[in-house]
């Protein structure tokens, strides 16, 4: 199964190759609407849609971010029955979804917006709440779609300062200690944006940072690409 894989467009709908499906680990919304409901709500249901509409894929799996306020204070899905997509986006809340692919095989995915707090934003929880949150992540699925980033001290990969040179420690630890422990195949996964392409092992996790924009917020990366397969 061939898999696209981003995050943190923040507006940005990049074109993508032929593909079976498609994960965005959140942070969709463009930063100039992100707090208005009404212009969110109109660009999900208009470009967002038809961008969707005309991708060379069977699906495209979709978490919230913490700039993306309008899916948080909503609770709304895109896959309701005026869904403009006509189902072939599918959201995750914090929710699993089965996949199955033109050989008839099971994909199990889960996907979660989720994010450690550090001011206020959308989807963040104190880590007590994260761990209960993230005990609901069912064991050996095949990808994991988080907008959060794992630890990358945990997993030596340390991110840029973006006000030095030096690198910082970064990441949410909590969702470390549940991939440890729930030993997803893959990682699809952002928020961090100096972190595009570093991919890590943990375990036998593969986790891969998808960010298309660097921490000044300019469009620097490329969607990834992955092919995996049933073993």
């Amino acid at each position: 199964m061939k898999v696209c894989a981003f995050s943190d467009g923040h507006g940005y709908l990049p074109e993508i190759e032929p593909c079976d499906i498609v994960c965005i680990a959140g942070d969709i919304i463009p930063l100039d609407i992100q707090l208005n409901s009404r212009k969110s709500k109109r660009w999900f249901n208009t470009e967002f849609a038809d961008w969707v509409n005309k991708l060379p894929c069977d699906k495209v799996f979709v978490v919230a971010g913490n700039h993306d306020f309008y899916l948080e204070r909503h609770s709304v899905t895109i896959t309701l029955e005026d869904d403009p997509t006509n189902g072939k986006c599918i959201y995750l809340n914090n929710e699993s979804a089965i996949y199955i692919d033109s050989y008839g095989n099971n994909w199990n995915i889960y996907g979660t917006p989720l994010t450690h707090k550090f001011g206020n934003w959308a989807f963040m929880l104190d880590n007590e709440s994260l761990e209960e949150k993230y005990k609901n992540i069912p064991h050996n699925i095949d990808i994991l779609i988080s907008h959060d980033t794992p630890s990358y001290k945990k997993l030596g990969l340390l991110p840029p300062n973006k006000w030095s040179t030096e690198p910082i420690e970064a990441g949410n630890k909590i969702l470390t200690k549940a991939i440890e422990e729930k030993n997803p195949k893959y990682v699809f996964c952002g928020h961090l944006h100096e972190c595009y392409d570093k991919s890590a092992v943990l375990g036998n996790t593969t986790i891969i940072n998808v960010s298309l924009l660097n921490n000044k917020y300019e469009l620097t990366y490329k969607p990834t690409y992955i092919t995996i397969e049933k073993e």
